[in-house]
């Protein structure tokens, strides 16, 4: 353990996240004295293509394995699925990147899939 005492750490982060959580981590850092800015590479938003998804869907289905990002994949596909009368498959195994995915995957699909933590990868119930 590193105790420092009279030193003032001059620490500035540049937060990558997707809007708005990145603006929110931001104001966070910012609130307790940690210089931070928001700059991201991407954005999720919903899809205003007119390309033809019925490939894409029929790839979901017919997939052996799913691998999943961030929750706001999660959430743009549950938005297709829902707005379509649609459920997610239940034939792919699921990897979702992070615990916090997973958890907002397992709301959405009622199976065994699985996340990596600590270097492991986990079955969540």
């Amino acid at each position: 353990m590193i105790f420092i005492s009279k030193i003032k750490l001059k620490m500035k982060i540049l937060v990558m996240r997707p809007s708005p959580e990145g603006e929110k981590l931001v104001n966070i850092l910012n609130n307790i004295g940690i210089m931070s800015w928001h700059f991201s590479l991407f954005n999720f938003l919903p899809s205003t293509s007119s390309m033809n998804l019925s490939k894409k869907l029929h790839e979901l289905y017919t997939s052996d394995i799913v691998l999943i990002f961030s929750k706001k994949s999660v959430y743009y596909v549950n938005l297709y699925l829902n707005k379509n009368n649609l459920d997610w498959p239940l034939s792919p195994d699921y990897y979702t990147i992070g615990k916090g995915t997973a958890i907002f995957l397992k709301q959405h699909i009622k199976k065994k899939f699985y996340f990596q933590r600590m270097k492991k990868i986990v079955k969540l119930y």
